[in-house]
This record gives C-alpha cells, structure tokens and sequence, in this order.
C-alpha cells in the first residue's frame, strides 16, 4: 500500500532548481570563448540534476507491504525496514527538524521530510545502515505521510 507525503516543498523545490539552471545556463552562453562542449557538459548535468533532485521526490511514494516498510524521499532517498525491526511507532502532530534528507548522528536520527506536520516517529530494534546518508547507522526515523492514521494502522496491522 502507497503513501503520499506532502509535495508542496518538493514544488518549490524544483521551480528553485530549474531557476538556477536556467541563470546558469545563461551566465556560461556569455563566456568569452565559446566551449559548446563544455557548456552541453555542464547542461547535461544541470538537467540530470534537475531530475533527480527536483522532479524524483514528486514521483515517490513511501510503502508498506510484503512486511516491509519503505520510505523514500525521491530516486536518491530509500530505507528499507522490515516489520520485525519496527519497535515502536509513533504520530507526530509537528515535526520539529529541517525538511529534507537530515542525520543527527549523535542521536543516531534520520529525518525524511517534506513539510513540519503529519510526522512518523518509527523506532528500530537493531540500527540500520542508510545509503542515502553516507552509509551511516539509523535507529529512529522521522519521516511525513499525508495520512498518518492510516498508516500507522496499515503497519499495526502489519505487525
């Protein structure tokens, strides 16, 4: 079963990318020498970037099934946790962290977000590594949903 989060943030997100690749794009076509190859370079990685940062978050869905949880944040963001790993869960009225891809190592938090409410507190058993945060060790995920309740009762449920 999927799970919308909030994709305004995500939006704005990619109106301000496409902005800066666009200045960009105009400030290299005014080098004094004009290096089409390196300007077509530098396009080609601007538009990648583009996708991936500012369209691939509002494509995803975060998941539940087959006894695993998945949450996503675009291409880039992924965790996968399977049903047995959950210790505890938890609704969040108001999430209290930056949105985006976030570690606080020391708390050994991840935070996934894209808005300040409808926030999941998911607690694992045994800490997880995450490739999306350098490959670091997570016990406590913080993640946003469009309907909470429902997904807390869909992983209840689960349990």
């Amino acid at each position: 079963m999927q799970f919308e989060h909030d994709r305004k943030p995500a939006f704005i997100n990619l109106i301000i990318w496409i902005i800066a690749a666009v200045w960009l794009m105009v400030l290299l076509a005014f080098l004094p020498e004009e290096r089409l190859l390196f300007i077509a370079v530098m396009g080609s990685i601007l538009a990648i970037t583009v996708l991936v940062i500012g369209v691939s978050p509002l494509l995803t869905h975060h998941e539940v099934n087959d006894g695993k949880i998945v949450i996503r944040q675009g291409w880039h963001s992924k965790l996968v946790i399977p049903m047995d790993q959950v210790k505890r869960l938890q609704r969040l009225d108001r999430i209290e962290a930056k949105e985006g891809v976030l570690l606080d190592a020391f708390n050994r938090t991840l935070v996934m977000t894209d808005s300040k409410v409808n926030g999941i507190r998911l607690e694992i058993k045994e800490a997880v590594r995450v490739p999306a945060v350098f490959w670091k060790k997570v016990d406590v995920v913080i993640f946003d949903v469009s309907d909470p309740d429902r997904f807390v009762a869909e992983v209840t449920k689960s349990l």
